[in-house]
């Protein structure tokens, strides 16, 4: 027993050395191969938050402005059969959303706002944009942020007469469930009066909490997710208690985090939208059960010095909730930023250097990255966790991509690409979608656009 216990310890000793001296793959090289093409050469033209749920095998898309052959815009939820890598069905379009809300409207017509806008001009009243699944399998629902609806379409200076929606639909049948107001109309402090738009779960709670990000409502919903019912609101107005009277210049992701069982959300921006220089923004604990309150302000980027103003980020977009007691944050500045969740300070490592100016991001537990989705001039940003964190790269995507959604079953990152006929004037930038083929060996069309599929070869996984 001893010679074996003392072999034992040799190759112990010399398999710690090996991972000592062997240099691990610090770098991931990610690129697009392969492509999801919309169905009947539709144009993908505007878009805003993407989703996957790796026990469904779905990929959501919120698409608010898809052209059609006939060439007329409309808003709906793409879904992505994640293993096939084809679009499956697309929500909200009449006859099939709601028998009542498609009465009078034409087959193929959307329930959903759309844009009225056509990129790279936008407006802040479109629908589809933040979206999400929730539960699984025949109990899976598809919940998407919907604009409000004037009294002339897309014109916002007359009266109002639906308020701002989440539209939730059987991912199964892709029957529409209920439409759900956020807002409360006109006159109200919570109007609903710009759009709904990204949002997050609570299964702890069962309780969905929505974001009506313009200064012109700056409030928050909470929906139970089995009752379809309007829990509570919180504004941030400046007045409300239940947000620590703070006045938001935008509302951005939230997450939940299975560590605490709260809800963590960003304010990008505070102070009056009238300032000619917002203010920095903060990054907000909130009770994961009503009533709803924000319990902490975690990270307040607004002081002029302390721990968060060396780092370049200034305000953070996107957030999700990483391993290690991290929390991620897309942001406005130059770098992205890994923060602790329960002090709010960076964590060693956590500035990432030169990855900011994402809107949305996503942590795939399975390879232990972050992904950022970098817009301007069009990137996918890449983060291992570690710990510590480290920077992978920016890997060439598309201007105007911003969503970001990856599938920890596959390993596959989305990453929606603008068509270059689907702006005006008509664009040449989009390149990345002609250089993969879709699941029938086509390649890809920059002029229609498309779903880019990234992947890595040698991205590890994170635990057994």
């Amino acid at each position: 027993m001893g010679r074996n216990l003392n072999l034992m310890a040799a190759c112990v000793a010399g398999a710690l050395l090996a991972m000592a001296t062997t240099p691990s793959v610090a770098d991931e090289t990610f690129s697009a191969t392969g492509v999801v093409s919309l169905p009947d050469s539709q144009i993908l033209s505007a878009f805003d938050i993407s989703f996957v749920s790796p026990e469904n095998r779905s990929l959501a898309v919120a698409a608010s402005r898809v052209i059609g052959s006939s060439g007329t815009p409309f808003g709906t939820v793409l879904i992505v059969n994640t293993d096939l890598n084809l679009v499956t069905k697309e929500l909200g379009i009449c006859p099939h959303a709601s028998p009542l809300l498609c009465k009078g409207k034409a087959a193929g017509t959307s329930i959903f706002v759309g844009d009225c806008t056509t990129p790279p001009t936008r407006n802040t009243w479109s629908g589809p944009n933040g979206v999400m699944i929730i539960e699984k399998g025949f109990n899976a629902d598809v919940w998407a942020g919907d604009g409000p609806v004037f009294s002339t379409p897309c014109n916002n200076a007359t009266p109002l007469a639906t308020p701002s929606t989440v539209k939730v639909f059987d991912l199964r049948t892709g029957a529409l469930k209920k439409s759900i107001p956020t807002g409360t109309g006109a006159g109200t402090k919570t109007p609903g009066i710009r759009r709904a738009d990204e949002l997050c779960y609570n299964p702890e709670s069962d309780v969905v909490l929505i974001a009506n990000d313009d200064p012109a409502d700056n409030f928050i919903t909470f929906i139970g997710e089995d009752s379809l019912e309007v829990i509570q609101r919180i504004r941030f107005d400046g007045t409300d208690p239940n947000g620590l009277n703070l006045l938001a210049n935008g509302i951005e992701q939230c997450d939940f985090n299975p560590r605490d069982g709260k809800f963590y959300i960003n304010l990008p921006n505070t102070g009056a939208s009238t300032l000619a220089t917002p203010l920095p923004g903060v990054v907000l604990r909130i009770s994961g059960h009503a009533p709803f309150h924000v319990e902490k302000i975690l990270s307040d980027f607004r002081p002029t010095t302390g721990p968060l103003a060396s780092t370049g980020c200034g305000g953070a977009s996107g957030l999700k909730v990483g391993p290690d007691h991290q929390i991620g944050l897309a942001c406005g500045g130059a770098n992205a930023l890994i923060i602790d969740d329960r002090t709010g300070d960076p964590v060693t490592g956590g500035i990432l250097t030169g990855l900011g100016g994402a809107d949305e991001m996503w942590y795939n537990s399975s390879d232990n990255h972050y992904f950022f989705g970098i817009s301007t001039p069009g990137d996918l940003g890449v983060a291992d966790a570690g710990p510590p964190p480290s920077v992978d790269g920016k890997f060439p995507s598309a201007s105007g991509s911003h969503s970001v959604a990856a599938d920890s079953r596959r390993n596959q990152v989305y990453v929606p690409i603008r068509g270059n006929l689907g702006t005006s004037p008509v664009s040449t930038t989009t390149t990345i979608c002609s250089t993969a083929t879709d699941v029938f060996g086509n390649a890809g069309s920059n002029n229609f656009g498309c779903i880019a599929i990234y992947t890595a070869p040698h991205a590890r996984r994170a635990g057994p």
